[in-house]
């Protein structure tokens, strides 16, 4: 019988932490991406961002490589003058009708005390909600 309680408490569990996982919104997902920003993970930042479709991998590849490089050598640097990130927050998310788009509202405060609000695209794609950096 104990047994039988522990393996149900397991699944339990791990039902309520699929459950709770943030990237199944759009909200959590921006929230993980910017986390990536944060840390300076710019490869699993720029994954997070949504490419035309039409363009062979080579490309896509070429394409985030450049990304990569120019958030290291630039973007890195930004935040760096203005102390890093300290915290992202999730103002607001609006799905629409479709399931397929939103935009999320941020608010990023930096460590010398900045603040900056923005309004990010999300689409979703294979059931993942990617940042849209398209038209």
């Amino acid at each position: 019988m104990r047994k039988v309680f522990y393996l149900g408490m397991i699944v339990m569990t791990m039902f309520v932490m699929a459950a709770c996982s943030s990237s199944n919104t759009p909200g959590g997902a921006l929230k993980q991406y910017s986390e990536y920003l944060q840390k300076g993970d710019y490869e699993k930042f720029v994954d997070g961002l949504t490419f035309d479709e039409s363009q062979d991998a080579a490309t896509v590849k070429e394409q985030k490589a450049a990304l990569v490089s120019m958030l290291k050598e630039k973007v890195s640097k930004e935040y760096e003058k203005k102390g890093g990130i300290k915290s992202i927050e999730i103002l607001s998310e609006e799905i629409a009708e479709d399931g397929n788009t939103a935009v999320v509202k941020t608010k990023h405060t930096y460590g010398n005390g900045e603040t900056e609000e923005g309004d990010q695209q999300m689409v979703k794609r294979d059931g993942k909600w990617l940042m849209s950096v398209g038209k």
